[in-house]
This record gives C-alpha cells, structure tokens and sequence, in this order.
C-alpha cells in the first residue's frame, strides 16, 4: 500500500516515513514507472501513525523565504570546469571538510544508478559533482546523518527540496546545531528504469559497452545540454535523447507535477542552481565556464556562505530577478497531457519507437 492514500503525486519518495518507523514495517518499492514508494507490512505496522505525523506532503511545517541572492562563481576555474555551473557546492562542500564534518550528496555509480553518499575527503566529495537527471536512492542516509550529528560532525546534506524535506523533518531538533542542508532548484525527478531503458537501447544501436556517461557534457559549454558517452573501444557518442525525454516531462515523477518546494519557500538553508538569466540580469557576469546562482533562506544559509563567499567573484541580485529566469521557483513542472499515451507506449512498443516518438 502506499502511505496514507493511494495517490502517488503525494508522495515524494523522500523516505522520511521510512526512516521514523519503530519497527521497521515501511519498506520503499519500486512502481512499474520507476519510482520507489513506500510499502508498510501490516505484520510488522503498531498502528502508532509515526508515519502520517512526519510525512512533509501532510505536515506542512513552516519554510523559510529567500532573505538574499547572489550570481557566484568559484575562483578556481579547474572546479568549474568540473562542476555543472559555478561549483557553488564545492566552496560550501570545502567549508565543511575544513572543519572535520561530512557532505552527504548525488553519486552516479560505476553501473550508472544515482545513490546519496557519504564523503569526508575532496577525493569522495567530488563524485557528487555534475547532473545526475534521476532521482538518487536516499538508501540509509539520514540514520548515517543523524550518528555523525550524535557524534559531534557537521554534516552538509545536499539534495532535492523534498529530499532535504525529509531529512529536516526525521532530525531530531537537538542534533541540529551542526546541520546544514543545500536543495537544488529542481525541475522534476525523471524515472530510473526510463533511464536504463536508454543506456540499453544506446549499446544495442551502437553494438558498443558503454564504460562513461556523463548526463550534461560541459566540454559543449555551460548553456547547452548534450549527454555524451564513452564506450570500452574508445569510442564517444554525443546525443540529446535523454534530454529531450527529461524536457518532455513525461518520465518525470507524479508527485513532481504538484511540488509544494516548486516556489520561494525552501525547506534548506541556503539553495543553488544554474543562474539561468544572467546573461540579461547582469551581461557583464555571464561566462561559458558556469554560474550559479545562490539563495540564503535563513541564519544558517548566512553562516556557512559567509564563511565561503572569499572563494568566490560575486554580484548581488534581486529576488525578482531569480523569479523571472528560473520557472520552478514559481511554479511545478506542469504534467503534459501526453504522459498517459507515453507509458501506455512504452509498455507496448520496442523502445526505440520511445526515441523516434518522443525524443528525437
């Protein structure tokens, strides 16, 4: 069964429910689209409604409002060039290295799925570098964040607004002195098994393995958005399949469509993102290498990116000037009228028929 109703746009898959069961019951299982939900065993379920009182889509705590906007870029451009825009993350990330803590963050993994890690050296940090365009399996992150918070470390938590959601709403207020959480301005969550649907259709067209993926290959500039791979041979092919899926918005998650963080009121610290406008917002700040774009939500958001802004060339920005270029800071990406026909397809055609349909 799924959490509390059986409408699966409420629910995230942020494993907040998960992670505050006492006995263990809720288990999160993955739908025929992709997406992981959470499944409760009635053998083990005590009834105490832990679950329905923590869930972030029910309990509607109150989030912070932007307080102040920058346009950053680190003045190391080797980590820029690394970094999918500004490697606003990286100076934040360093920040807590520095003082002995731990950054919690996206890896793409050697198979190609997108998991939460645990880092404590830039060596580690670093692989939660880049876009990953499906939703990261938390796994055990937040019991692994809330021992290191017991244990004394500062923790960075970076992730989605529901993700960071959920993990703000397990953590007990005592432990929290030494967290910090970053969301992303998230256009939507797209499915893992679509996903490896096309990794496969990629080797069987090509007749190649593929060894390296890179979601958005910044070698063809920070703007533009082109998934590139590298295969055992040597070989490298560069398309814009992935992307177009993803843009069509029909592989995204349910819940995506109806995003209560898809505004100004975040549930993290302090936001990044690509500074999607500052080629118009400030023309002079515009360069190939990446900009990000960084939003202080509260005193924490303050703290830590004061403590970071000497890495960084900065100019000051406006909340309106966010709003205009960046469309999920005041609205969810809307469900297209073609997802139902979409996944009606896909369960009946072979899936390159999915790419000349809706991908190319």
């Amino acid at each position: 069964m799924y959490l509390v109703t059986e409408k699966k746009e409420e629910c995230s898959g942020c494993t907040a429910c998960k992670n505050i069961c006492p006995t263990n019951a809720i288990e999160m299982i993955e739908d025929e689209e992709g997406f992981k939900y959470p499944h409760i065993n009635k053998e083990k379920c005590i009834n105490c409604k832990a679950c329905e009182k923590i869930c972030p889509n029910i309990k509607k705590d109150e989030k912070n409002d932007i307080k102040s906007v920058y346009g950053v870029k680190h003045k190391n451009d080797k980590e820029r060039v690394t970094s999918r825009s500004g490697a606003a993350f990286v100076a934040l990330s360093d920040y807590i290295l520095k003082c002995k803590g731990v950054v919690y963050g996206a890896e793409l993994g050697k198979d190609f799925s997108v998991f939460h890690n645990r880092a404590e050296t830039k060596e580690q940090r670093d692989k939660f570098k880049g876009s990953k365009y499906i939703q990261s399996d938390m796994k055990d992150v937040i019991q692994n964040i809330k021992e290191d918070l017991k244990n004394n470390r500062k923790v960075l938590f970076t992730g989605t607004p529901c993700q960071v959601a959920g993990v703000e709403i397990v953590i007990p207020e005592k432990y929290k002195e030494n967290l910090y959480t970053c969301d992303l301005i998230c256009h939507g969550v797209p499915s893992k098994k679509i996903f490896f649907e096309f990794l496969k259709y990629i080797e069987k067209s090509t007749g190649e393995k593929i060894k390296e993926f890179n979601f958005r290959d910044k070698k063809f500039g920070w703007e533009p958005h082109y998934e590139t791979f590298k295969f055992e041979d040597g070989q490298e092919l560069t398309t814009q399949y992935f992307r177009n899926l993803f843009y069509g918005h029909n592989i995204l998650r349910p819940a995506c469509h109806k995003c209560n963080y898809a505004n100004t009121h975040r549930p993290a610290d302090i936001t990044i993102a690509d500074f999607w406008g500052v080629d118009k917002v400030a023309p002079e700040f515009m360069d190939e290498k990446g900009v990000s774009l960084v939003i202080i939500n509260n005193e924490k958001g303050k703290e830590i990116f004061e403590n970071v802004k000497s890495d960084f060339d900065i100019i000051n920005v406006t909340k309106e000037d966010c709003i205009k270029y960046t469309y999920t800071l005041n609205n969810p990406t809307p469900r297209p009228d073609t997802r139902e026909k979409f996944w009606e397809d896909y369960k009946k055609k072979d899936f390159s028929e999915i790419i000349e349909k809706y991908a190319k």
